[in-house]
């Protein structure tokens, strides 16, 4: 079942409403709090200076006498004085009291009777306190043992309601505690006047409360909701399907809310401005999709890629694999017959990407395979293409290339290097580096000379020529996959063929990328002798 959405018109309201319970919460114990803190010290303070007062109207020589020989004249006389001060202090309860420890309870000596009171809530000369709270037992104990009359005086809730109570001791005329003196003072009638004052604070903070948030609603409501509300019923009514949206009427409030209508007037423009030009824009980027796709089948048909290229030829096996890291690129390999005794093999990585890459590769490609095809030498034709290419070169761009020349009867590759990584060569079943002079790249300057060199391939020797691409190759964190490990990679798949040899390094690089993304053109041909001419 779908959640039913709440409102923020229903959220203002709860929690308004939460606000005024706290604050009339809040309100209330305060009152209390303070009105209870003040009273209890009033009370507090009556019972202790009625009990000090009561304790010297009593003979302390005389307790244990009281207790032994029963009443006498002075017993009555101290009575008499007792009741009348607690009629004046308006005590509820005096009483002077002996502990008995034995017995955990204490025992009386005198329990003051006027009249009103209940006679069974008191007791006479003798009597055990019974029905006594564990803290006025306590209380009197800690007087009689300590003699201490300071903070003494408490208030307690007992089964005779709010009771504020003291208690001092009655002292010997040789210093000895004789017996405790405890006072009661019902708080019940200022405990009750308190509450009531409270509960009507509380009601009256709770309609002043109500009152206010009731305005603050309603001002929070028109100034707040209603706008909020109205853009949120207006932007309810876009048709996605049709595309319609109105914009919204600007009221001139001078506020936030107003520049929130404003803007949201010019997101209203600004979608109606995408959907009338996105036809035009999807129809531009499909012909740049599809033009981009013509391009690199273009590309890839400009390279050879029928393999095995020469199948009349057994005395030499060649392949070349070229991949973009984007849809077109500017690496370019090529192989052809000079002659029916010379095979050119070429290899050369643009300084760039895309499509400016790739339209100046297809220029030295084929100003290089025309070169070649005219006779020239391999120092020769670089120094020619070197010259063309330099000329109306605004873009700066450069070419990095390795060519050489295969005489198939004789085995020697006659050799240049116009800035372009050292190829591989195996032989003895084991791959090194070749020793190239490095060269100056093509497309820098004019009238540069490049030295050509020979090298002698024999039986089973196999040259592998690739661009920056894979050496350069970066993985997820960020590390090259460099010359080094391309060596020893090389030098794991010593028994493969020409094919075979291309397919396993680029595996080894993707797993080395590990997901990441290709950053250069990765290109690479292998050249292989299979039988060299006696």
């Amino acid at each position: 079942m779908k959640r039913k959405k709440r409102g923020i018109k229903e959220k203002m309201t709860l929690a308004f409403i939460a606000m005024g319970i706290l604050i009339s919460l809040s309100v209330g114990i305060g009152v209390f709090s303070i009105s209870y803190r003040q009273v209890s010290v009033q009370y507090t303070e009556r019972a202790f200076n009625a009990a000090k007062t009561a304790a010297m109207l009593i003979n302390g020589d005389s307790i244990n006498s009281y207790l032994e020989n029963g009443k006498d004249a002075e017993y009555f006389a101290t009575y008499d004085a007792l009741k009348e001060l607690r009629e004046a202090f308006d005590l509820t309860f005096l009483y002077v009291t002996v502990p008995d420890f034995a017995e955990n309870s204490v025992i009386y000596v005198f329990d003051i009777y006027i009249d009103g009171d209940d006679p069974g809530m008191f007791g006479d000369l003798g009597e055990e306190l019974i029905d006594a709270d564990t803290m006025s037992i306590d209380k009197g104990y800690q007087t009689y043992l300590t003699g201490a009359v300071d903070n003494i005086a408490i208030v307690s809730v007992t089964g005779y309601g709010w009771l504020a109570s003291a208690y001092v001791p009655i002292i010997a005329a040789d210093g000895t505690i004789t017996a405790v003196l405890g006072v009661d003072i019902s708080m019940n009638r200022m405990m009750g006047d308190i509450i009531f004052q409270t509960v009507q604070l509380l009601l009256l903070t709770v309609a002043v409360i109500v009152v206010f948030l009731f305005i603050l609603r309603y001002i929070a409501g028109k100034q707040v909701l209603t706008p909020v509300l109205r853009l949120s019923h207006h932007m309810d009514g876009f048709d996605p399907e049709h595309g319609s949206l109105d914009e919204i009427e600007i009221q001139e409030s001078g506020d936030e809310f107003q520049t929130i209508a404003e803007s949201y007037n010019r997101m209203v423009g600004d979608i109606h401005y995408y959907m009338e030009n996105l036809a035009t824009v999807t129809a531009d980027r499909e012909r740049i999709a599809t033009e981009l796709d013509v391009a690199t089948e273009i590309q890839s048909s400009m390279l050879p890629c029928i393999f095995p290229a020469f199948p009349e030829r057994n005395e030499f096996d060649i392949y070349a694999a070229m991949f973009p890291a984007r849809e077109v690129g500017g690496d370019f390999y090529d192989f052809f017959m000079i002659n029916k005794d010379t095979i050119c093999v070429v290899i050369a990585d643009v300084s760039d990407k895309g499509i400016p890459a790739a339209l100046f590769m297809v220029i030295a490609k084929t100003l290089i395979k025309n070169a070649a095809l005219d006779g020239k030498s391999p120092s020769l034709v670089f120094e020619t293409v070197n010259n063309q290419l330099c000329e109306n070169n605004d873009a700066g761009m450069f070419v990095t290339a390795f060519m050489g020349y295969l005489d198939i009867p004789s085995g020697r590759f006659t050799y240049v290097n116009a800035g372009h990584n050292p190829p591989l060569i195996k032989r003895s079943g084991a791959y090194e580096y070749m020793k190239v002079e490095p060269g100056l790249m093509l497309a820098c300057m004019e009238g540069i000379e490049f030295n050509q060199k020979d090298l002698l391939l024999n039986t089973g020797d196999m040259l592998y020529l690739y661009t920056d691409g894979v050496t350069e190759a970066m993985n997820n964190e960020r590390k090259l996959f460099t010359a080094g490990r391309l060596l020893n990679v090389a030098n794991q798949y010593t028994g493969c063929s020409s094919s075979e040899f291309i397919l396993k390094l680029k595996e080894e690089i993707d797993t080395f990328a590990d997901g990441a993304m290709q950053a250069d053109d990765i290109t690479m041909l292998t050249l292989e002798i299979k039988q060299q001419a006696e």
